[in-house]
């Protein structure tokens, strides 16, 4: 049967159509006007709002002059680092850094941002009186972890999560599997001595920022689920292709964004990958549940043991619903636990090999606390593994590392009921994005003196010491009850990678050998004159995947 539509019902749809069209960019623009006129208010009263700011364009000719320099695939880190390392040209009426910065960037956000810069604004936005996650991470994160992950939760389900999650991620229970942690990045040390160069010298090029996701994931793996997945010497696996799959569509909400979640070719994808991991993980976790699962020490285990003391039952099976949870933090946890501690380890080595001081006092401490016998490191570390918490100067080096390179950042929602105050000025947040990103403040050069060197003693220091860091100040892992849980996971992590490689192996990161292998011609791309640098979105990944060359000691 076919159906016939008249010219005059096909005039009226068109035109309905056409109404919503109005309505739409009506609104649009109402809602845009309403932004512009709130930022020169905010100007007029003193806020800080930077220079210039356009009536018809907001922010975003700033934002674009700070990209200016940068290569095209440099990360969004590094526009806020100038940003606030520059601040002067942006803020001429202001005598110091300002504690908080107002971006107005409609429509590419349909809300503004508050760009916190001070260490007191940060305690107050995240410790003193913390503040909800905004909501926009529980968006980007969706495809991911379907929104029932820790950083997608309410206040009231994270602090219940989180205290039946914390036992698996305290130091006491990592440490206790050290020997685990050993073996893996023993493979790790193992693979880069396979690719080092004979007769004392650097072998072929490799992709160490490869070698360094490789290991990170299957840590996370053992660590959480006693799963060796072994994706260093069988990799790829299927489990982080899909999970890699996945990270794609992780992408904050904007309208472009937006759109994309309604095409099938994205809910295809999501579907797809979601059931890989699923079918994966599903049957680990069960396998935990079990009376007589052998292992009593990985993140599951131990949530499910708070889980039934909670109930006072240690028969009382978990519910759909509990394991829906426990496969959605499992996903988050490979997600964040791989990548950023894969990145963070990059840099470290980087910035060690590029500081002769650093790397000769690392390797003597190394031989005074593990003994100068350099083979027998992982079997002292395997047998006493709070070792690694004599390692002072190590854990400085890690510090500073981090402080000149942090990963992470987080977004909290402002609130009529929350405005910040410092020095004797309020600062509202109702209707905007509050923005705490560590780059904003490890950067700051009236807070870190010398602060573009690397100086990992500023760690060592007594407190009164001109370098020693000022409260609250570090931060890579936030602070607060919402702080990255997995923090302690990651340092051990890194301590071990610099125990095991530091005194058998020399590192060259050689980009200019890499793009003579890609038939380049022109310079290796640069941030602030070194080659490596932070590429791409959210998260991001190192340049090049980090070229190097090695050699044996």
């Amino acid at each position: 049967m076919q159906l016939h539509f008249s010219s005059g019902t096909a005039s009226l749809v068109g035109l309905s159509v056409a109404l919503i069209v109005v309505i739409w960019l009506a609104q649009l623009i109402g809602r845009g006007l309403s932004v512009r006129l709130k930022f020169r208010a905010m100007r007029s009263r003193g806020l800080p709002v930077p220079e210039p700011h356009s009536f018809l364009y907001g922010h975003i000719p700033l934002l674009k002059t700070l990209k200016e320099g940068l290569p095209n695939d440099a990360h969004d880190t590094y526009v806020h680092r100038k940003l606030t390392m520059n601040w002067p040209k942006y803020f001429p009426n202001q005598k110091s850094c300002p504690p908080v910065i107002y971006l107005d960037l409609w429509p590419l956000a349909s809300q503004p941002f508050i760009y916190v810069t001070s260490p007191e604004a940060c305690f107050q936005v995240t410790q003193q009186t913390a503040q909800p996650r905004h909501p926009m991470f529980s968006w980007a994160l969706f495809p991911v972890t379907g929104g029932k992950d820790l950083i997608s939760m309410d206040m009231p389900t994270h602090r219940i999560w989180r205290s039946r999650l914390n036992p698996g991620f305290s130091p006491k229970n990592l440490l206790s599997q050290t020997p685990i942690l050993i073996e893996e990045v023993g493979t790790f040390v193992q693979q880069l001595k396979e690719k080092a160069g004979t007769d004392g010298n650097f072998g072929d090029l490799c992709h160490l920022y490869d070698r360094t996701v490789a290991l990170t994931f299957d840590i996370i793996m053992r660590v959480s689920l006693d799963l060796q997945v072994r994706e260093q010497t069988r990799g790829p696996t299927p489990i982080l292709k899909a999970l890699r799959a996945l990270i794609r569509h992780v992408k904050g909400p904007n309208i472009w964004s937006e759109l994309e979640r309604w095409t099938p070719s994205y809910r295809q994808d999501v579907a797809l990958n979601s059931k890989i991991l699923r079918d994966s993980l599903l049957p680990q976790i069960k396998s935990r549940l079990q009376p007589d699962a052998s292992s009593e020490k990985t993140v599951i285990d131990l949530a499910v043991k708070e889980y039934k003391n909670e109930y006072g039952n240690e028969n009382r099976q978990p519910s759909p619903d509990f394991i829906d949870t426990v496969i959605s933090q499992l996903k988050l946890f490979i997600l964040a636990g791989h990548d950023t501690t894969a990145q963070a380890i990059c840099w470290v080595l980087y910035e060690i090999t590029k500081s002769p001081e650093a790397l000769g006092q690392i390797r003597a401490e190394h031989d005074e606390v593990l003994g100068p016998n350099v083979k027998l490191a992982a079997q002292i570390l395997s047998a006493d593994p709070h070792k690694l918490n004599s390692l002072r100067y190590t854990t400085a080096v890690i510090k500073e590392s981090l402080r000149l390179h942090p990963i992470a950042s987080t977004h909290r929602r402002g609130s009529r009921g929350f405005s910040f105050a410092c020095d004797g000025t309020t600062y509202p947040t109702d209707g905007a994005i509050i923005w705490t990103s560590p780059t904003a403040i490890h950067l700051r050069a009236d807070l870190w003196p010398r602060v573009m060197e690397f100086l990992p003693e500023r760690f060592i220091v007594a407190e009164g010491h001109p370098l020693h860091p000022v409260k609250n100040a570090w931060r890579p892992f936030e602070l607060g009850t919402t702080k990255c849980i997995g923090e302690e996971l990651a340092m051990i992590e890194m301590k071990l990678v610099l125990a095991l490689t530091m005194r058998e192996l020399d590192f060259h990161f050689d980009w200019e050998g890499w793009n003579a292998l890609q038939g380049r011609t022109t310079p290796p791309d640069s941030v602030g004159g070194e080659h490596i640098y932070r590429v791409g979105s959210g998260i991001g990944s190192v340049k090049d995947r980090l070229p190097t060359r090695i050699k044996l000691r």
